[in-house]
């Protein structure tokens, strides 16, 4: 008989003889054939081993039993081609086998019982759908799969990712979220692949994260890549109602967009970039509601918009992110030339909390004073220990103007405990910091600056001087009168300002003469004529004026 005689070939010496037999069983095609097939899967040559795994993959299905049955009967571990073989048999009967050698001592057969587990899903052996209990082949694979997906070697994770991803059972969700943590990039760019085939809110959401927060580019292109595909369908139509001319249908596409959450953002982020601008403001404020890091470089982006509404709302989504790079991209809108955008800027930053901290204390050093106002404004509103406690630190620094804004901003969030610093910079080397010091002190109305700041009424600057007379009045010590009414004779007519507004302040006893000498007209009087408006302004408040000073 023929399968006799390529049987003999087989047990042969002649590796050329052996291949040529099974090119003959391969044309016979009969169960015996495939039986004499089998046995040659044992051979020592490699490539007769694949010849004969080949010829078996055109007998179907119906020969993986007799494969397993002499696997089972030659026992150890199969190589790599007949493990394959057992996936492209797409027989249930492969996957209680390929089980037993999730264990194999070689990274490489491991790989290949997961690649062929996939394969075997791929072909059909799945999960019933509803059904009570999955059929026994497809919870085999499952099982396996999921051992072989905690691997030690990344390429058997990656098999396993790919096979649980086609076998399409819901229980590998959480595995394969878990595997998205993996240090290897390439097997989480495999979990990203599983999950998008998966489905499901809970791994679109996932994958909406990665497509933003991956350290790695390959992973966030490919999380990427499959939200596109997956969530095209689902999103499109929503997202082309966003232009409706009906309220209704607006209102029902946005909270469609709500309810999908993260795996609404890309195709939003898409919005945002390509839409109208009235679509770009809608897909801004979706997506700060969203609250998904993956929507911050589009949204960043959208603040440097044509349009200053699509600005405003993007600058007002990135503030509703709760993420360290929203307040690092909306910092530096506090120096933008749209007072809308800087104050959507300073509230999300507000928003933002502690996080926004030291993003604003880097504002204070522009060159721009408004924007150092508006970064000392956001760090008075966050009021918050760590904010307190780096502008402390910032009053011992080596520059300057870190020394001279710290004070500013101390006084302007209000905080007491820095009151000993503030008040031993008042002896600093440089007259803008002693400035800013006598001002912060002034604004906490601290009672023990007293004597330090009286000691600078003799200061060499007019800046320092005049700082310190106003702070004065605000600390509200009348011991602090005397020297206050003395600057009302100072040479400099800012100097004497800055003593009236001090003596308004602390409305303590009767209005001085000198008060009343710098309120009088030319030519009578000398001073000049904001002195003159300061004085009388004075006098109105304090006291009226003395009759013949109105002249």
């Amino acid at each position: 008989m023929p399968v006799e005689r390529f049987s003999a070939l087989l047990a042969g010496s002649d590796p050329a003889a052996r291949r040529r037999a099974i090119k003959g069983l391969r044309r016979l095609g009969t169960p015996e054939a495939a039986d004499a097939l089998a046995r040659a899967l044992n051979d020592e040559d490699a490539e007769v081993r694949q010849l004969a795994a080949d010829a078996l993959i055109t007998f179907g299905p119906d020969a993986c039993e007799t494969v397993v049955a002499r696997l089972r009967e030659a026992g150890g571990t199969p190589d790599c081609i007949v493990i394959r073989l057992l996936g492209r048999l797409h027989s249930p009967a492969a996957a209680e086998l390929l089980a037993r050698f999730v264990n194999a001592r070689e990274p490489a057969t491991r790989a290949a019982v997961a690649a062929a587990c996939g394969e075997l899903a791929q072909s059909g052996i799945r999960s019933a759908g509803g059904a009570a209990r999955p059929p026994a082949a497809a919870e085999t694979l499952f099982k396996t799969l999921v051992e072989l997906l905690r691997d030690l070697d990344a390429r058997v994770r990656i098999a396993a990712a790919a096979g649980l991803g086609a076998l399409g059972d819901e229980r590998a969700i959480a595995p394969l979220l878990d595997e998205l943590n993996d240090d290897d990039p390439a097997s989480r760019a495999a979990a990203v692949a599983a999950l998008g085939r998966m489905g499901g809110r809970r791994a679109f959401e996932e994958l909406a994260r990665l497509s933003g927060a991956d350290p790695h580019p390959d992973v966030r292109e490919a999380a990427t890549d499959v939200l596109r595909v997956e969530t095209g369908r689902s999103v499109e139509p929503l997202i082309r109602m966003l232009t409706s001319k009906e309220p209704a249908r607006r209102i029902e596409a946005m909270t469609g967009l709500l309810e999908m959450g993260r795996a609404a953002t890309l195709a939003l982020g898409d919005l945002l970039r390509e839409g109208a601008p009235e679509a770009r403001v809608v897909a801004a404020e979706l997506l700060g509601r969203i609250g998904e890091p993956a929507a911050l470089e589009p949204l960043a982006a959208a603040c440097a918009d044509d349009d200053a509404r699509v600005r405003v709302a993007g600058a007002t989504a990135l503030g509703r992110i709760p993420a360290p790079r929203s307040a690092e991209l909306l910092a530096p809108l506090l120096d933008a030339d749209d007072p809308a955008l800087s104050a959507a800027a300073a509230n999300g930053l507000e928003r933002l909390g502690p996080a926004a901290i030291e993003p604003v204390m880097v504002q204070l050093g522009s060159r721009r004073e408004m924007t150092r106002i508006r970064a000392i404004d956001v760090l008075g509103r966050l009021r918050h220990k760590g904010a307190c406690e780096r502008l402390v630190a910032g009053l011992g620094s080596r520059t300057a103007w870190v020394r001279a804004v710290s004070a500013q901003a101390l006084g302007e969030i209000g905080e007491h405990r820095a009151a000993a610093e503030l008040i031993a910079r008042l002896a600093d080397r440089e007259a803008l910091v002693r400035a800013m010091a006598a001002e912060a002190l002034g604004k906490l109305a601290e009672r023990d600056a007293l004597k330090p700041l009286l000691a600078r009424l003799t200061d060499p600057s007019d800046l320092v001087r005049a700082e310190v007379l106003r702070a004065l009045g605000r600390v509200g010590n009348t011991e602090a009168r005397a020297g206050i009414v003395a600057a009302l004779e100072d040479p400099e007519p800012d100097i004497q300002v800055a003593a009236i507004e001090s003596l308004v302040a602390l409305r303590v006893g009767e209005p001085p003469g000198q008060l009343r000498r710098l309120a009088r007209r030319w030519p009578r009087g000398r001073a000049r004529a904001d002195v003159r408006r300061a004085a009388r302004w004075a006098l109105a408040i304090l006291g009226p004026l003395a009759e013949g000073d109105g002249g």
